[in-house]
């Protein structure tokens, strides 16, 4: 290679490294006034703007020095990056914008300043909150009212506020003509997210702009594909259970439990039922909820005097939600009584599986379709709650889908091993109380099986004694081909229970059992039809 090449070579390293050096420095020299903002160096901030910086240089991720002041709440800093020719819509790599930020502080002056400068109040951040939705969710009725004035989507603003429990931010969005009827994907309305979080006084000022007390709630067919016929909005509760044991497969939380889960066809008495609101469904009743809606496939009197609770949704493994049940008893109590006094049937029969949490997501219970509420009652062994429905005109004698009565659902039967919280004291009451009213003890499931399964799973052999006594066939063979011996032998239809109860079995053989009926289980929990 010549010298001359070699020169010219050298002359452009030079030159490059002199670019690169000088652009690095005109680059730093642009992010003083950024990094002034953000380290809240109000001082530094003037003396830069008299230098007539370039103002909306962005920072490594974005963020602009009106961004920055936004963040902190810096009003006079805004107000001289505005006036220096701030960019009031720059948003940062996050999609993060001034006016956003402003109302994630809740600063109505901030807001109103943003606004002033042209702030696009429609601009959403990543996940698609508006400013105005981000106004009603952190509360700011006056940053609200600026930014309802701006054209948006104040409806869907509404809900965040409902949801939030912002009820003056309620009152602003409804002056400003936001669509009380508009639901969410998920199908909630705004009286629905009252309701969900027992906000009494935004509930009382959406019923007082004209929301009907009865709306019901309509998923977005598009949020259930692919969760089979209980499937619009999120899912209902477990998949398929077996019969004697635990669940085939785990269901989703239910009816607001982590976000937004619900069943079309709801009501806001429902939800605030199923959520554990007592006051607010009290206040729902007294301005005429009705009691006996079945759109969503069961009533709120089906959840009230249910437990769906479980031993797998407790607090040790922390579930602590409201949607266990209502742990309140004497709040319990009073719900359903108002119930029955606003004019809930209690022989209406449900149509789905209600939902629950934890393990099979149904307390455990997974024969609810066609219980009635004392159905139900039995099943949580609940002889105070059974005297009450029983007073208001309850039918004991009405069966499940199944054919199962209100005697087998006490036994244990048809309920996930491992979730129920009862004991076998509790069953035992329950059982001779239905046995007085005249509940047959002898009854036999569509799937063929009888009251001694249950506590042959369990290794209930007090109840499984009485029983017997009163009649039960020790001999009979379910679907599956599986009798209450091979059940407490540990040969039945389930997993995770009691493997072998052989005093129960013993208890069997003595009473007239053969052990050679029937074949075992082949694959434990399988052995269902669906």
């Amino acid at each position: 290679m010549s010298d001359q090449s070699n020169r010219q070579g050298v002359l452009w390293a030079f030159s490059l490294t002199l670019l690169m050096v000088v652009g690095a420095a005109a680059a730093n020299e642009d992010l003083r006034l950024v990094d002034a903002a953000k380290n809240q160096d109000a001082q530094q901030v003037r003396a830069l703007l008299n230098g007539h910086p370039a103002v909306n240089v962005r920072s490594e991720d974005g963020s602009t020095a009106l961004l920055w002041a936004a963040h902190w709440d810096d009003l006079r800093t805004a107000e001289l990056l505005i006036r220096a020719g701030a960019d009031a819509n720059a948003a940062n790599d996050f999609r993060m914008t001034p006016l956003s930020q402003a109302c994630t502080n809740g600063s109505a002056e901030f807001v109103d300043l943003l606004l002033k400068a042209r702030a696009n109040p429609d601009t959403p951040i990543g996940t698609g909150e508006t400013p105005l939705m981000t106004c009603a969710r952190t509360g700011s009725a006056d940053a609200v009212r600026m930014n309802a004035k701006e054209p948006t989507q104040n409806q869907t603003a509404l809900m965040w506020a409902a949801a939030q429990q912002h009820s003056k931010v309620v009152q602003v969005l409804i002056e400003a003509n936001a669509d009380l009827q508009a639901h969410s994907k998920s199908g909630f309305t705004a009286l629905h997210f009252a309701a969900r979080m027992g906000d009494m006084e935004s509930a009382r000022t959406l019923l007082g702009a004209g929301v009907d007390v009865n709306i019901r709630s309509q998923p977005d067919p598009e949020i259930g594909r692919g969760q089979g016929p209980r499937g619009a909005g999120a899912a209902r509760g477990a998949a398929g259970a077996g019969r004697g044991g635990a669940a085939r497969g785990a269901g989703a939380g239910g009816f607001g439990a982590r976000g937004e889960t619900n069943f079309g066809g709801s009501t806001p008495l429902l939800v605030a039922t199923v959520r554990g609101q007592v006051p607010l469904a009290l206040f729902l009743l007294d301005h005429g909820a009705d009691p006996n809606v079945l759109d969503a496939g069961f009533t709120p009197l089906h959840w009230a005097t249910g437990t769906w609770e479980n031993g797998l949704a407790n607090p040790v493994y922390g579930f602590v939600d409201p949607i266990g049940g209502i742990p309140d008893r004497e709040a319990k109590l009073q719900l359903v009584k108002a119930l029955l006094a606003h004019g809930a049937n209690p022989n209406l029969q449900a149509t789905v599986r209600p939902p629950g949490f934890g393990g099979t997501g149904t307390g455990g219970y997974n024969d609810a379709v066609g219980a009635t509420p004392f159905v139900i009652a039995a099943n949580a062994a609940d002889v105070e709650m059974m005297r009450i429905l029983l007073a208001a005109g309850a039918d004991p004698n009405l069966v499940t889908k199944t054919n199962s009565n209100a005697l087998l659902a006490a036994t244990g039967l048809n309920r996930g091993i491992g979730e129920i919280i009862d004991d076998e004291d509790r069953a035992l009451e329950a059982v001779k109380f239905l046995l007085d009213v005249g509940v047959d003890p002898k009854a036999v499931t569509t799937f063929n099986e009888n009251a001694l399964f249950g506590p042959g799973y369990r290794g209930w052999n007090r109840l499984l004694e009485l029983l017997i006594e009163k009649g039960a066939d020790v001999n009979v063979v379910n679907k599956a081909g599986v009798t209450p011996w091979l059940a407490a032998s540990g040969f039945g239809d389930r997993l995770g229970g009691v493997l072998y109860n052989k005093a129960g079995a013993d208890i069997l053989l003595k009473h007239g059992a053969d052990p050679k009926l029937g074949h075992p289980c082949q694959a434990q929990n399988r052995c269902r039809p669906e």
